[in-house]
């Protein structure tokens, strides 16, 4: 069997006995283990880890998770630990199974609540669990949601009339000649600039912390509340239709499950947690020439990419297609903004201002269960520090490890 390559790395000691070593890419003394604490890079050099600036082998927010796999849970509950998300994803899936018995039994009301309430109701409890309500003052987190409810509402009363026959009953009949452009992409731009209008709105009264995660947290409330505003607002007229729809084509509940209750949610917060995450994100001075155009293209096409797949899916609405196609679409458009989603937080957490280093103080990594040093990111794992809410950091902090000195045997 092949021998390990020896770690050729000299070895030194820092404070409190702390053996460090030298970063291959910041060039500066850190703490010896898997990752740089500082930059977030391998120390040594990992096959298909990519460019240093974007290590896609380990997310920042899940490292256990490579950066390019898919996974919904940890895109859109960054601040839960690996065996906090279980729950979550549970939940994602009875929400799906409870959209599925809605359009099979032909409830649309239920449909409706289910489609309109679910997600930013588990959002809601993912806030909860995040300290969100600690972290950020409650009067935020309040405008917020209130702003996007009020600008969901006025925006479904004002485009109503000329969208009836896109979202109407039944769902995705067509719109042709000169409306197309107007209503197929004027109108998904124009919500898409109001769903994110709240978290802008919060970036300019100059917020306390800016952390991305405080920004993604914003963002995706305002658009979530926004979204479900809009929803509740435009699918009520079909409330009229009775407790069961008997007349009504069960493909057609389905699809419309899947959109409101699935796809349009998930886009929606994939949107405006990016969105917020890239207000909030700022780079420190020791970064600010480490690879700026690659870090800004990124997070820009990352952006670009949302901007044309909103504008896509207004014209999928209002074109002449079966639903399933349109259905098919809007999953497939939630999957990439959801990706765009990942990408960005990765990004914004492994670039941007961290909090003040201590590296000879240990702290409990919280995704890993490590003692490590306290540094922008885990010796052991890579995860950021700041993927871990301000309070749970706080209380680590205040109770940090205590190594035990055994007196010596014989």
């Amino acid at each position: 069997m092949t021998q390990p390559p020896e770690d050729t790395t000299p070895d030194r000691t820092g404070p409190d006995e702390v053996p460090v070593t030298e970063c291959r890419v910041c060039k500066v003394d850190v703490p010896k283990g898997q990752y740089c604490g500082l930059c977030g890079v391998h120390l040594e050099k990992e096959p298909g880890d990519g460019p240093e600036w974007l290590r896609v082998t380990a997310s920042c927010v899940a490292p256990e998770e490579h950066l390019l796999k898919p996974a919904i849970t940890s895109s859109l509950f960054p601040h839960l630990s690996h065996r906090s998300r279980i729950p979550f994803r549970i939940a994602m899936v009875v929400l799906v199974a409870g959209l599925v018995v809605c359009a099979y039994l032909r409830l649309p009301a239920a449909l409706i609540a289910v489609a309109a309430l679910g997600l930013p109701l588990l959002f809601l409890i993912y806030l909860q669990e995040s300290d969100a309500f600690s972290d950020l003052p409650k009067s935020t987190l309040v405008l917020t949601a209130a702003l996007g409810i009020v600008l969901g509402i006025g925006w479904v009363l004002l485009t109503g009339t000329m969208m009836a026959r896109s979202y109407g009953v039944p769902l995705g009949s067509g719109i042709t000649g000169y409306r197309l452009l107007r209503n197929g992409l004027g109108v998904p731009v124009g919500g898409l600039v109001l769903m994110v209008m709240p978290a802008v709105l919060i970036r300019l009264v100059r917020p306390p912390t800016r952390e991305s995660l405080d920004g993604f947290m914003i963002g995706a409330l305002g658009a979530t509340a926004f979204t479900a505003a809009a929803t509740l607002t435009r699918l009520a007229p079909q409330l009229t239709t009775g407790m069961v729809a008997r007349n009504r084509p069960m493909s057609g509940l389905f699809v419309e499950a899947g959109i409101r209750g699935f796809a349009v949610p998930l886009t929606a917060v994939a949107v405006g947690g990016l969105i917020g995450a890239a207000l909030w994100f700022t780079r420190p001075p020791s970064k600010v020439h480490q690879h700026p155009g690659y870090v800004r293209a990124v997070m820009l096409g990352c952006g670009l990419i949302v901007v044309l797949v909103y504008a896509g899916l207004g014209l999928i609405d209002v074109a002449r297609v079966p639903q399933w196609i349109q259905l098919a679409v809007h999953v497939a458009v939630a999957l990439v903004a959801m990706f765009a989603l990942r990408v960005g937080l990765h990004l914004a957490l492994l670039h941007e201002q961290h909090d003040e280093i201590a590296s000879d103080k240990p702290i409990l990594c919280p995704r890993c269960g490590n003692v490590v040093p306290d540094m922008a990111f885990c010796a052991h794992c890579g995860a950021a520090t700041h993927a871990s809410s301000r309070s749970s950091r706080h209380e680590r902090r205040e109770n940090r490890p205590v190594r035990e000195r055994r007196a010596d045997a014989g």
